[in-house]
């Protein structure tokens, strides 16, 4: 049976072809997953699909792969659109570059533009080149910077389920929630882990014998914190593997409970005889340890510079 087709006014000015639902997929390049919002539905139903899908066809050309353009695909199906104006590119760089260009009209967040920089890395990357040169050559393709980009790339570098934890992440399904709950009953309460402290776990998992489930356990803790913090109990999880993220966690604490201290180094200072006699009887004549003279000489050097 013959797809129905649109009626023209509802379709945009310039598209190549208008292809039958069916033979229309989500691609694996395609930077955004999410369903759509009632208002695009909407929007399609009174005025008509403004902008074609962006695909490329697979090698026997039966099925296109639609690299922008998904939610516009789900609203206008389910609206009984049986075929969808499109404009069609050869290659998989030539769609993502159409699709980055598309995205100038609607702002993508951190997360799809990570995927989109992961989609570029997957077709540029030879088997030689180095993750930061990799990174360097999406950089020049896109308006983000090479240590955007790498960062990008470490992040996504995580298991999936931890995805949903990421700033502008995905959704997590139940069985994704329930497996992050396994380390962190309340993990629900703490989605945003910064894209920094993703790299940086990203990064440890990689260069590091450490398991799965201890890296996704770090990730579920490290959300509880901001990200100065974070960053410091992804080094003490990924250091020391075999002590409980409790504990961890009381470390953190404690030593947060003396951020307002200065730590003073120990040191030895060569004196004469004469001299050291004379610092322990100024001690004594203040009735003060050497200690409490050391504490204030050091307050009185900090109200200077602080002054300064």
């Amino acid at each position: 049976m013959v797809a129905t087709q649109p009626d023209p006014a509802l379709l945009p000015n310039h598209y190549d072809q208008l292809i039958p639902i069916e033979r229309l997929e989500h691609g694996v390049h395609n930077p955004r997953r999410v369903s759509p919002r009632p208002e695009l539905e909407a929007s399609i139903k009174q005025a008509g699909i403004q902008q074609p899908l962006i695909v490329r066809p697979a090698d026997e050309r039966a099925v296109y792969f639609i690299t922008d353009g998904w939610q516009r695909f789900q609203a206008a199906t389910s609206l009984g659109w049986e075929q969808l104006p499109v404009s069609v590119y050869d290659s998989p760089l030539e769609a993502l570059s159409a699709t980055e260009a598309a995205s100038i009209v609607r702002e993508w967040s951190s997360y799809e533009w990570a995927q989109y920089c992961q989609s570029l890395a997957s077709e540029l990357r030879d088997d030689d080149d180095s993750r930061r040169a990799v990174a360097d050559c999406v950089a020049t393709r896109t308006t983000r910077s090479p240590q955007t980009v790498r960062r990008y790339l470490d992040g996504l570098s995580l298991p999936s389920v931890v995805h949903p934890l990421l700033c502008d992440g995905p959704d997590g399904d139940e069985q994704a929630w329930q497996a992050l709950q396994n380390y962190n009953p309340d993990v629900r309460q703490y989605t945003g882990l910064s894209w920094r402290v993703a790299a940086r776990l990203g990064r440890r998992l990689r260069a590091e014998s450490v398991s799965i489930g201890r890296t996704v356990g770090t990730a579920a803790n490290a959300v509880e914190y901001d990200t100065s913090d974070a960053l410091s109990f992804v080094d003490r999880a990924m250091d020391e593997p075999d002590v409980p993220f409790r504990t961890i966690h009381r470390r953190i604490q404690q030593a947060a409970q003396y951020s307002e201290y200065l730590q003073v180094p120990s040191v030895t200072v060569a004196l004469e005889q004469s001299e050291r006699e004379a610092v322990m009887a100024y001690c004594a004549e203040q009735r003060q340890p050497l200690s409490a003279l050391v504490e204030e000489q050091i307050k009185e050097l900090a109200a200077e510079v602080g002054d300064g």
